[in-house]
């Protein structure tokens, strides 16, 4: 089987699928890739192991991009936080040297190789402008800026975009891979974290620009973010997205997006995390078979959790939720 019958590459296509597709897209439960394998994740051969245990049909990479610097911090609660550094001085970003992509690329020819011996997808993770720079700056910042000095944050935004751009060209595209994620947190529960209007000026024709290349490749280029998808699913549509990450349970009712948009763009995601860290094996099944039933309602549905799965949810939590998926 190529990358391209993959019930994955199907669903990013709006075909229909013979069983339910499945994307970790973010994940971090590394004491259960070694629980399942008996070994860590240190090659590629593992990482096919762990996949196909776990009813994926991917490898992931990523390539170096322009990035503006993000740091966090672990509050008095545990949780962990980004940290806002403030503007910073365009001469100095501009100062910077461009990520030296030929490593990067040498390491990734590896992972397509494999992934085509193996009939599996080769996904490629690269920055957002908005999320890039809400990182480094913090949002309070971020927002002041927007309106103080909005020349600033389309030169910030364009700076991050340039070099995703650089990215996909040169990389990316010649790599061959066959799906490229953005990664773009914009929202919180009750909406974007700036104004529709204000947003829209800030990333519309820049993100069109920087996805042109991977539409006349046919690669077909999706987008995560956090949050209430209202007034974000419209503008990926408009611009020619396949597929939407996220879908968080706490902030959106996936029975409502799904009729909504999901004729138009493929929903990934929706499980909640927290739900999984509290829930019994019974409930974590249930709740699973009512996701599937609700995505997979004419087709276009990938199943995932909403946002990173990390060790602090029980195994067996976790493997019953991937057990209904590949049995559904």
């Amino acid at each position: 089987m190529s990358a391209r019958d993959t019930k994955l590459m199907k669903a990013l296509r709006g075909e229909p699928t013979a069983g339910v597709p499945f994307w970790e897209v973010w994940f971090g439960m590394s004491g259960l890739a070694e629980r399942l394998t008996g070994r860590p994740i240190k090659d590629l051969a593992t990482q096919v192991a762990f996949a196909r245990k776990m009813g994926w049909e991917y490898l992931t990479m990523g390539v170096p991009c322009r990035h503006p610097g993000s740091s966090s911090a672990v509050a008095s609660d545990g949780t962990t936080h980004y940290v806002q550094h403030g503007k910073i001085p365009l001469e100095e970003l501009y100062a910077r040297p461009d990520p030296d992509l030929g490593p990067a690329v040498e390491r990734s020819q590896e992972v397509v190789r494999v992934a085509r011996e193996e009939g599996m997808a080769v996904i490629a993770y690269v920055p957002w402008c908005f999320h890039a720079a809400n990182t480094a700056l913090g949002l309070g910042h971020l927002a002041l800026l927007a309106y103080d000095e909005p020349e600033y944050l389309h030169a910030l935004f364009e700076w991050v975009e340039e070099g995703t751009r650089r990215a996909i060209r040169e990389a990316l595209i010649p790599l061959g891979v066959d799906v490229v994620l953005f990664d773009g947190d914009c929202a919180y529960r009750n909406g974007l974290m700036v104004n529709p209007r204000m947003f829209r000026d800030l990333v519309f024709e820049r993100t069109a620009k920087t996805v042109a290349p991977l539409r006349e490749a046919g690669i077909p280029y999706t987008f995560h973010s956090d949050g209430k998808v209202d007034d974000l699913l419209p503008l990926l549509i408009e611009l020619g997205f396949s597929g939407f990450h996220g879908v968080e349970a706490q902030a959106n009712d996936l029975a409502d997006v799904k009729r909504r948009f999901g004729r138009d763009i493929t929903l990934i995601g929706n499980m909640d995390v927290v739900f999984l860290s509290r829930a019994s094996v019974e409930q974590v099944r249930a709740e699973t078979e009512r996701m599937l039933a609700i995505g997979m309602e004419g087709g276009r549905y990938i199943a995932a959790c909403n946002t990173s799965p990390l060790d602090y949810i029980p195994y067996d939590n976790y493997l019953a939720m991937v057990d209904v998926i590949n049995k559904f």
